[in-house]
């Protein structure tokens, strides 16, 4: 063959999973972690493409010998049983391997360190021409974190790069490109058996801003609950103009909003109806929030998410003309026991009616914020 096909050759079965997708990449992947259970003239292998089991989740095990006829794979006690007729053998290992019925186990501390090691011990067995050999090797099951602690305050700062725009028809286009300032912000968080709750402030230049969350279990299920969910806050806008109408003269709005909702520890998503009012004019408000705080979650995990998307509308009959759209969110990634990195996006649209829809004013503003926070946690 020409060096020139067999270049060719290589490249395709090098870039073919990736031109055909995730899934076939992800289906093919060859074991990567090897384990040498036996050298000389007749070796034995055993390769996962993973280094250590988890609960839930299956790893592909895969052992192999040229000169077998037949390989097994028993866990310790016998009930898990795998074996093949080849000098290979395939098997999908979870972390129940081994148990005699699925359980959800959780690593402990003691004295200061964490224990989250589980091993599974396991006989294979390599079979030629009637005569085999055992092999004892042990599995690593990797136990997630119970978190047992239920409240966390933290406090930090963060960078807002904003981007503002402002029309008003009757005295023409008014814009405010991209600015940068900064942001002081606090929040508390508890998770109870059937309570959960966040407080959240922050206080910049632009704008200060307040809201509390709250949540109720009201049916109680083994893994997901339902329950009711409420929203109290305030927001100020200090960007916006002054004195162009009555209605823009109030920048600081409230808002309240209950809905039900269905719980986890620490995760809640809701859809919400209720009012937002700046003491001029009441508008509806329907709401869609979810919240997944991994320091507060029932395993701990070291990424907290917020997502959420309100509309307000009033002041019109039929199709109002009187808007208030926020869409946001917002991710904490924790680098440290008590340190994170905070990310967040929003958009804000607002729209006021004027004589006609030709003269409505609009104000639109995306932010961007980057930040860090200290937590407390007990």
């Amino acid at each position: 063959m020409r060096p020139s096909h067999l270049l060719l050759i290589r490249l395709a079965r090098a870039l073919g999973p990736a031109l055909t997708g995730g899934t076939v990449a992800t289906g093919c992947a060859y074991p990567t972690y090897s384990t040498r259970l036996a050298d000389g003239p007749k070796p034995v292998d055993l390769r996962m493409d993973t280094p250590f089991l988890r609960n839930g989740q299956q790893a592909m095990v895969v052992i192999q010998s040229p000169a077998a006829d037949s390989i097994a794979l028993v866990s310790a006690n016998g009930v898990d049983r795998y074996w093949s007729h080849s000098s290979r053998l395939s098997a999908r290992v979870s972390g129940d391997f081994g148990d005699l019925r699925p359980s959800r186990q959780y690593a402990e501390r003691h004295n200061g360190v964490l224990l989250d090691r589980l091993m599974k011990p396991a006989t294979i067995s390599v079979c030629q021409e009637g005569q085999c050999r055992e092999f004892y090797h042990e599995f690593e099951v990797r136990l997630p974190e119970r978190n047992d602690r239920t409240v966390a305050l933290s406090a930090g700062w963060s960078t807002v790069f904003s981007r503002r725009t402002m029309r008003d028809e009757s005295q023409g286009p008014l814009a405010r490109k991209a600015l940068s300032s900064g942001a002081f912000f606090v929040e508390g968080e508890l998770a109870a058996r059937k309570w959960s709750a966040r407080a959240q402030g922050f206080y910049g230049g632009d704008g200060q801003g307040a809201s509390l969350d709250l949540s109720r279990v009201v049916k109680e299920g083994n893994e997901v609950s339902y329950g009711i969910a409420m929203h109290v806050g305030g927001l100020r806008n200090d960007w916006l103009p002054d004195g162009r109408s009555t209605a823009l003269m109030e920048k600081t709005a409230y808002s309240l909003s209950v809905g039900p909702s269905i719980m986890m520890r620490g995760v809640t998503a809701s859809t919400q109806f209720g009012l937002l009012s700046n003491g001029h004019e009441a508008l509806q408000v329907v709401a869609t929030r979810l919240s997944a705080n991994g320091r507060l979650t029932s395993v701990r995990i070291p990424v907290s998410v917020t997502a959420e998307k309100t509309f307000a509308f009033g002041g019109g009959p039929i199709v109002s003309r009187r808007r208030d759209a926020l869409e946001r969110l917002s991710a904490s990634v924790h680098v440290l026991e008590s340190l994170a990195l905070n990310f967040g996006v929003s958009s804000h649209f607002i729209a006021w009616p004027g004589e006609q829809p030709s003269l409505d004013f609009r104000a639109s503003e995306v932010l961007m914020t980057v930040g860090a926070r200290y937590t407390l946690t007990w």
